[in-house]
């Protein structure tokens, strides 16, 4: 019998998993995962704490794992890893909760991704930088996974970087560290436009509609909504946007953003990096003209 595992990074200063994360967990379950879950930042999880965190999730395949907090998503994969969690798994899914989601059910985007028979494959990919599937939704054969590039990257001293090193030496060396090692990868969605190898743009933000119009990648970024760092337009019309709100309740992600204000210090993109980003976008006439009302009103 197949044997997957999924590793989860999970990070929240609430002592509970919220309401969203507990969705995401349950719909990773119902794709046959085993769920093991890094808490970082919860080391001294008590046992109150760690019953108080099963709320919601009784009887799913679950088990957390307490760790300091450090190294973002790649050092919360690494502990599990460390722990040997994967040892003897034929698939390993490497998933956060950095994103709200699935909007639909995630079972018949997993089937169908594993007809395909990939080595490697995720969400969506990006060709920011280099091409890459984005790190917060990567489902690897054991084959694939056990490969010595990807077991290189996967051994990098994560703790001790920099969220930029991480993106750097985690994310788009994974990428390299794919194509390097010649296996086979696909993602449910990815770019249709050349111009998204001209201009380093990340897709779940310039093309967030597009993408979950697609049916192919069912979740919006919490950075997005949260900090909204590339200035995307629009953002605020995310609950119109969301496909069944009785499969994802959109009060879900209000009481998050309303106890997760934007982050101090998040960067704003400048009126030229606006303009890349809606060049850059799939939806590129809309996303424009919705800069150019923006940029008037606010000069009116």
């Amino acid at each position: 019998m197949k044997r997957s595992i999924c590793l989860f990074a999970q990070y929240d200063e609430q002592p509970e998993i919220p309401p969203q994360t507990r969705h995401y967990l349950r719909q990773i379950a119902s794709c046959g995962f085993s769920i093991h879950i890094a808490l970082s930042g919860r080391e001294n999880l008590t046992s109150a704490g760690r019953l108080a965190l099963h709320a919601g999730l009784e009887g799913l395949p679950i088990a957390f794992h307490p760790r300091p907090n450090g190294g973002l998503d790649f050092g919360a994969w690494q502990h599990l890893l460390e722990l040997d969690l994967a040892q003897d798994a034929d698939e390993i899914l490497l998933a956060n909760d950095s994103v709200f989601g699935p909007l639909q059910p995630l079972s018949p985007l997993v089937e169908r991704m594993r007809r395909q028979q990939y080595d490697v494959w995720g969400m969506v990919a990006s060709r920011a930088v280099v091409d890459h599937l984005q790190s917060w939704f990567v489902c690897f054969t054991a084959d694939a996974f056990r490969r010595p590039a990807i077991q290189r990257v996967l051994r990098q001293p994560f703790n001790e970087m920099t969220k930029d090193e991480i993106v750097l030496h985690g994310e788009l060396g994974l990428g390299l560290a794919l194509q390097a090692a010649g296996l086979k990868q696909g993602a449910c969605w990815s770019s249709t436009r050349g111009i998204a190898r001209l201009i380093a743009t990340n897709p779940m933000h310039t093309d967030w509609r597009t993408v979950l119009r697609s049916d192919r990648a069912p979740f919006i970024k919490v950075e997005l909504l949260r900090d909204n760092p590339s200035a995307i337009q629009g953002i605020e019309g995310w609950r119109d946007a969301l496909p069944d709100p009785g499969f994802f309740d959109p009060a879900w992600i209000d009481a998050y953003l309303a106890h997760h204000p934007r982050r101090p210090g998040a960067l704003r993109a400048t009126w030229r990096g606006k303009l890349i980003q809606a060049v850059a976008a799939e939806d590129r006439w809309r996303a424009l003209s919705l800069l150019l009302r923006d940029q008037f009103r606010i000069r009116a």
